[in-house]
């Protein structure tokens, strides 16, 4: 099925088609369009306008005449939440290098926000809102969304959602809804949903759980193995093993909060942040959320460790190690050519990271990463995989 926010020519007429964007994302514009072109570098980088308060039936003349042949909408943040902005772009990317040739046409815009009959954005306080959003959405897109099943249970905190349309991906951004309406869309506060455009319909999927668009206080081991196994359940994986009382019981860096940070076609990825330490992040498949968050439940992979004291760190590192890869790790570091066991990490780190904490900064199927190895020379990367 033919992707609906694109134009090329033999796809019917243009004017017809911009009608069709002002129905659906435009609304009415009382101001028409602008279009800004004739951009040339270094003189005029930002280009001119050329094409001022146009009807859609103006601006598809004014386009044809200048030759256009493929078009697509694309949707991206604006000043504030409420007001994202929309453009019509060309197909073909124009070279912008210097002493390239230039573009005539760049791009065209409502003169207004956008006000169609497909919201951008929703405010969200259910999943249920979610799904009946998203289904919303379905006239943008190749094929429909359905996600009207989902629950209707109050999240913890409403979520201020906006659809980010690029040429061949889309990003569904969520933030907190208070941080939301005191701004722009920030796609780095809480979560984002990327896929390529074909492919959403499918991967929403994923959104539909509490466990995946609440962040958790997860004081204790326990509580965040509860946690994974939420988001194992959503995601139809097999279920993480139950976390026996004694090591349940094991507190975790105070004020720890995790989350599900980035879903990425069909990839995701945690975060557990807590007050005054580094993050540790953790990505997989969704659907094996089993086989790589698993590790997350030893508390060997939430510790600091300071590197001064050589006998501690040598026995972090190999249970940290035996959690995330199953046995003893091979470690790699930046700039040295050959592998080193654990031993001689434990004394190279002593040796160039003095003074530092060091804990787990990634973990992954088969790999794991330290934080806070900065030697005098600069950042250093150091990870693990299984050893040979």
């Amino acid at each position: 099925m033919r992707d609906p926010m694109v134009w090329q020519a033999g796809d019917g007429p243009l004017a017809a088609w911009l009608e069709w964007v002002g129905e659906r994302l435009a609304g009415p514009q009382p101001g028409g369009y602008t279009v800004r072109g004739d951009v040339r570098w270094p003189d005029q980088p930002y280009g001119v306008g050329i094409g001022h308060g146009l009807s859609p039936a103006a601006l598809a003349e004014l386009l044809l005449a200048e030759g256009v042949d493929g078009l697509y909408v694309r949707t991206t943040g604006g000043r504030l939440f409420a007001e994202p902005h929309l453009e019509i772009a060309p197909l073909a990317v124009p070279d912008l290098s210097p002493g390239g040739p230039g573009a005539r046409i760049l791009l065209a815009a409502p003169a207004g926000a956008p006000a169609g009959t497909v919201p951008l954005v929703a405010r969200v306080r259910t999943p249920a809102e979610l799904g009946d959003w998203l289904g919303r959405l379905s006239p943008l897109l190749p094929g429909p969304v359905s996600a009207s099943d989902w629950p209707g249970s109050l999240l913890a905190e409403p979520l201020g959602v906006t659809f980010l349309r690029r040429r061949d991906e889309v990003l569904l951004v969520f933030q907190s809804l208070a941080d939301a309406e005191r701004g722009a869309v920030n796609p780095t506060s809480r979560l984002i949903l990327s896929s390529a455009v074909p492919q959403l319909a499918g991967r929403v999927a994923l959104l539909g759980s509490p466990a995946v668009l609440e962040e958790r206080a997860v004081p204790t081991v326990r509580d965040l193995g509860r946690w994974l196994r939420e988001l194992a359940a959503a995601w139809g994986g097999p279920a993480l093993p139950e976390v026996g009382r004694w090591a349940g019981a094991a507190p975790l860096p105070a004020a720890t909060r995790a989350s599900v940070r980035r879903v990425e076609e069909d990839t995701a990825e945690l975060m557990l942040r807590r007050r005054g330490g580094p993050e540790v992040w953790a990505r997989g498949p969704a659907s094996r959320i089993a086989a790589w968050a698993a590790p997350l439940l030893d508390p060997a992979v939430h510790a600091q460790v300071p590197s001064a004291s050589r006998r501690r760190l040598d026995r972090w590192l190999e249970r940290v190690g035996r959690a995330v890869l199953g046995g003893p790790a091979q470690w790699t570091v930046e700039g040295l050519a050959d592998p080193l066991t654990t031993t001689d990490l434990a004394r190279w780190l002593a040796l160039h990271c003095p003074g530092r904490e060091l804990a787990v900064d990634r973990v992954g199927e088969g790999a794991v990463t330290l934080n806070r190895t900065r030697t005098y020379d600069g950042w250093v990367t150091v990870s693990g995989h299984r050893g040979p």
